[in-house]
């Protein structure tokens, strides 16, 4: 009889870590309103030589204000204000308007929505190093392979491979959750010096 019971509660204890983990991603961006993050992007090749190391600031602000700072090894931004997405290139001073841009198979699609206006959302998929990993159905992205990591509760990382195997691990770090971010951060204010292509 004892040990019908103690069976019984491992179950329930599976039942409910696997609850858990399935609810991580949904839980932290369904009370994501905003995030500030320092972060460093590593580029691997198929056969893992490191192509590219860069670093910068991310702040994100709903519904659809995202700004993706990169200062080193070259100073870009990725800056989105509701429906504009401009690519700036500061070091040859250019900022490009995308148009007709379909952000639904980018990361960008998975930040600027919540969990619960999608129908598909990333599912747990593995725990490496103590990072939760939230795998995309590979169908919904132009990547052959997209994750979300989560550490203690926390967007930690994004893994993203692409179609000619090459892999690039984006760490985030000083997360700060709901933080007040002013609305100038989403501006685009540009030089007299600056080519702008729409």
């Amino acid at each position: 009889m004892m040990n019908k019971w103690a069976a019984l509660l491992v179950l329930f204890w599976i039942n409910t870590a696997t609850s858990a983990n399935s609810n991580q991603f949904d839980i932290f961006f369904n009370g994501l309103e905003s995030l500030n993050a320092n972060f460093n992007q590593t580029t691997y090749s198929d056969t893992r030589v490191l192509l590219n190391n860069a670093s910068g600031r991310f702040t994100f602000k709903r519904p659809k204000q995202l700004r993706w700072h990169t200062t080193k090894p070259n100073e870009h931004i990725l800056l989105l204000n509701s429906n504009e997405l401009w690519l700036i290139d500061v070091e040859l001073e250019q900022a490009i308007l995308q148009k007709n841009q379909d952000l639904s198979q980018t990361p960008l699609y998975w930040l600027i929505n919540k969990p619960s206006s999608m129908i598909h959302t990333p599912k747990f998929s593995h725990r490496k190093n103590s990072i939760d990993w939230y795998q995309t159905d590979k169908h919904l992205t132009q990547y052959q392979q997209l994750l979300f990591g989560f550490k203690n509760t926390k967007l930690y990382a994004i893994s993203l491979k692409n179609a000619l195997g090459q892999t690039a691990l984006i760490v985030f770090d000083k997360v700060v959750i709901n933080a007040e971010i002013k609305p100038k951060t989403f501006t685009l204010n540009l030089g007299p010096e600056f080519d702008i292509i729409q």
